[in-house]
C-alpha cells in the first residue's frame, strides 16, 4: 500500500486522512509519497512527489467526486507518466512505487526537503501553464510533467550533492531493487 503524506490543504480537501503517523515513519520506502493540492485557473490539481526520488505525478482538474476513485486515478496517471518518461513500459517492474493498488492518506510528515521540491515543481508547472498555454485544459500534462521530472534535483538521501533528475533517480532505484 502506498503511503501518501498530505499537506494541510490536501488533507482538508480529502477529509478521510489518517491522523496518526505510522510507527515506521522514518523508514522511507520507495512507495512513500508526499502530495499537495494547488489551484491553476480555478481548477484543483494534485501533485504527488516520491520521497526518495522526487519523481512527480500531476493530476489536474480534480473534483470532490473523484476522491472515491483517487487510487485508480493516481495509478493510471503514474503508469502513463512512467511510459512517457521511458522508465518502463512494464508497470509490474515499477510496482514497488505503489506497493499495490491502494493508497493510504496520512497527515503530513513535515518532510522539508520534499515539501521544498513540491513548491519548486508547482511553481514550474504554473509558469509553463501561463507561458505556453491559454488555459489548463489546453496543457499537455504528461509532457509538462515529463519536463519537470527531467529537472536536476539531486535525491533525498544524497550526501554528495550530486545533481540528478527524478527520472535518473527512479531508474536507479528500480534497477537496484530488482
Amino acid at each position: 500500500m502506498a503511503r501518501v503524506y498530505c499537506t494541510k490543504k490536501l488533507k482538508d480537501f480529502i477529509v478521510n486522512v489518517e491522523e496518526t503517523l505510522p510507527v515506521d515513519v522514518n523508514d522511507i520506502k520507495l512507495s512513500d509519497w508526499n502530495a499537495h493540492l494547488f489551484f491553476v485557473d480555478k481548477r484543483k490539481c494534485i501533485v504527488f512527489v516520491n520521497i526518495l526520488t522526487y519523481y512527480s505525478v500531476f493530476i489536474t482538474d480534480i473534483v470532490k467526486k473523484d476522491l472515491k476513485d483517487i487510487d485508480e486515478i493516481f495509478v493510471r496517471r503514474l503508469k502513463k507518466q512512467l511510459i512517457h518518461d521511458r522508465i518502463t513500459d512494464d508497470y509490474n517492474k515499477a510496482i514497488q512505487l505503489t506497493d499495490g493498488e491502494k493508497i493510504s492518506f496520512i497527515k503530513t510528515n513535515n518532510n522539508k526537503k520534499v515539501i521544498g521540491r513540491i513548491n519548486d515543481f508547482v511553481y514550474i508547472f504554473k509558469v509553463h501553464r501561463f507561458v505556453k498555454y491559454e488555459h489548463i485544459n489546453e496543457m499537455d500534462i504528461v509532457y509538462e510533467n515529463g519536463i519537470i521530472n527531467r529537472t536536476s534535483t539531486g535525491q533525498y538521501s544524497d550526501n554528495k550533492k550530486t545533481r540528478k533528475s527524478p527520472v535518473e533517480n527512479l531508474k536507479e532505484k528500480i534497477k537496484t531493487s530488482a
